[in-house]
């Protein structure tokens, strides 16, 4: 089986550094078949402000473009990473209108207004207080982006500890927080969503994963999505093996492949 990514970002991306075209010719080249660009929309944005109105010219340009270059020799295609949807669900709604679009990604990548709506990735933690003042509100908003639920793949669960735990070296974890998770994998399969393992642009994958993937298929989960969440054409498959090799020890054979946003189990082997 060739691989398949459906977590990347190219330069429509505001922290994206090469362009689709450039992100599908490294896939090809490193056994990607199939790839899904999810590039951001952020609802509030990584400057703390609210975008009520997405501009969807640039990827469907940059999609185009990668199609005309390397539609005959891999499949591309068309998502996108909506992120703090609870910050204004009309505003994601009307970003979901797009036509053609084969899959979306939810995920939290701010703190609530309560909390200045402070991207993570600019927050210098210093202390567990601190921390896990900012994973309770991280848990409100994934409560609130599960109940809403126009989404397919819920992205990255452990995404603060990147920065909290491996940045930062703060001694956190997401214990606190397994009966909240539970609850959130419970309504993942109950309402027939994924649950994304997340490589990180990296061949370490998070700890998490390891028993995430284990409470979700005890609880009956059988969709999960892979994605290596790559920005620049140097991390493009970069964990995207380790990422399968896991699944498969978690007992999963297949991926969850998405078009027109419905899902089709598809088999995987190493």
């Amino acid at each position: 089986m060739s691989l398949i990514d459906q977590h990347i970002h190219s330069t429509v991306s505001f922290d994206g550094h090469s362009s689709r075209t450039e992100m599908a010719r490294a896939a090809l080249d490193r056994g990607v078949g199939i790839l899904c660009f999810t590039d951001h929309y952020d609802v509030v944005n990584e400057k703390n402000q609210l975008v009520p109105v997405y501009d969807w010219a640039p990827a469907r340009r940059q999609q185009q473009e990668a199609l005309a270059a390397l539609g005959g020799e891999m499949e591309l295609r068309y998502g996108l990473e909506l992120g703090n949807a609870p910050a204004d669900f009309s505003a994601a709604e009307r970003a979901l209108q797009e036509p053609g679009l084969d899959f979306v990604l939810g995920s939290i990548h701010n703190a609530s207004a309560a909390l200045g709506w402070q991207d993570y990735y600019y927050v210098n933690f210093t202390g567990p207080e601190q921390c896990y003042r900012y994973l309770d509100d991280y848990f409100d908003g994934m409560e609130a982006l599960m109940a809403w639920g126009n989404f397919d793949s819920l992205a990255h669960l452990p995404y603060p500890l990147r920065y909290m735990a491996q940045r930062d070296g703060q001694s956190v974890g997401l214990g606190p927080y397994e009966d909240r998770i539970t609850e959130l994998l419970r309504s993942l399969v109950r309402t027939g969503k994924a649950l994304e393992v997340n490589s990180s642009k990296s061949e370490t994958l998070m700890p998490e994963y390891d028993w995430l993937l284990e409470r979700y298929r005890d609880l009956g989960g059988m969709l999960v999505t892979v994605g290596t969440d790559a920005h620049r054409a140097a991390d493009v498959a970069r964990g995207l093996r380790e990422a399968y090799a896991l699944l498969e020890s978690k007992g999963f054979t297949r991926v969850a492949l998405y078009r027109n946003r419905t899902p089709e189990l598809t088999p995987f082997c190493l």
